[in-house]
């Protein structure tokens, strides 16, 4: 997904012999790939329909700030038995698709002038991108993780304990073992419309994604913990099992500060919204390459620097009758987050 430089060849900044435009555009690139590498999501990201989240570049090399993703629907018919004719019989492939806008995305920083710089052995340029490769990685995550929290359909949401709705969650309706059996359950439940696992070795799996306080509450849940005995996590080399708390009934757990938690349950209760997520849950569209400006103030005593991408993240959503409207690889897992007494 990424363009290849030399990216030791333009390393220092310094360096006068290395033309400016070529310069800067290293600079975005390396700013870039260090930010998106820090993300949390990177490890379930990658270029296929078959990945949890989606990269789509086609806006790079063309104009338009919008993209159709198309989404591939199970083949539903039997099939046929023995001699019987196939020919004439043959499915067609179904698809159900949806927009994902991009817009520009920039932030800089400045350093406040010579003098400051003469204070210290730091090298603030270096600084300045790294500072804002962390930017990106933070900003990267909250997108989508509002993204995959946002407005979830009724037919993909699961509530902890007796709760029927948001509102309706109190602080004893905490994160169980039990759930995550109920969401797969969920997921899986209609054929037409299931959320698809990933493949990993030959083995489907789903993600399941918490809070630190929903993580508290599931690692004193017995279930879990007896699970945990006969897990066989560690060991596997793809990256969704990377620094993963475990698995249970196929579904790779992983807990992530920047879930969202909201004081919306009953009494205003604090929710947290755990996501668990199959193929394709939510599309990353990329526009054209990343940007690294460098410009003077103040007669060229500050410096300033600037990093931007034009970009958009969406979750998936279909409507498989083409009536009502839903999350296509994502249950949202709404419990209550207690914080701890």
């Amino acid at each position: 997904m990424f363009d290849f430089f030399d990216l030791q060849r333009f390393a220092d900044s310094s360096v006068t012999a290395v033309a400016p435009n070529l310069r800067q555009e290293a600079w975005a690139l390396s700013t870039w790939e260090s930010g998106f590498h820090k993300a949390f999501f990177t490890k379930f990201t990658g270029k296929g329909a078959t990945n949890i989240i989606q990269i789509k570049e086609e806006l790079r090399k063309q104009a338009g700030d919008t993209i159709n993703i198309p989404l591939l629907m199970p083949l539903s018919g039997a099939g046929v038995t023995g001699d019987n004719i196939l020919e004439g019989n043959e499915e067609a492939l179904m698809y159900r698709d949806f927009k994902v806008e991009i817009d520009q995305i920039r932030n800089g920083v400045r350093i406040e002038g010579k003098m400051e710089e003469q204070r210290t052995a730091i090298n603030m340029r270096k600084d300045a991108r790294t500072a804002l490769a962390d930017w990106l990685a933070t900003t990267v995550d909250k997108k989508i993780f509002a993204a995959l929290s946002d407005s979830p359909t009724a037919d993909r949401i699961v509530y902890g304990g007796s709760a029927t709705s948001e509102s309706s969650i109190g602080a004893s309706d905490i994160f169980t073992a039990d759930l995550i059996g109920k969401a797969k359950r969920v997921a899986c439940e209609n054929e037409d419309t299931m959320v698809k696992p990933v493949k990993i070795d030959g083995m489907d799996v789903y993600v399941l994604i918490l809070d630190q306080w929903q993580t508290r509450d599931l690692m004193n849940d017995t279930n879990w913990l007896e699970a945990q005995r006969f897990a066989n996590v560690r060991g596997k080399d793809n990256p969704i099992f990377t620094g993963a708390l475990g698995m249970y009934d196929g579904v790779v757990v992983h807990t992530c500060n920047r879930i969202l938690r909201t004081a919306t349950g009953s009494g205003g209760a604090k929710v947290g919204h755990a996501l668990f997520l199959g193929q394709q849950a939510a599309v990353f569209a990329l526009g054209s390459s990343p940007t690294w400006e460098e410009d003077t103030f103040d007669y060229k005593n500050k410096v300033g620097f600037a990093f931007g991408r034009i970009m958009g993240i969406k979750k998936s959503q279909f409507k498989f009758d083409n009536v009502n409207l839903t999350d296509f690889g994502c249950i949202n897992i709404l419990t209550a987050s207690p914080d701890d007494n």
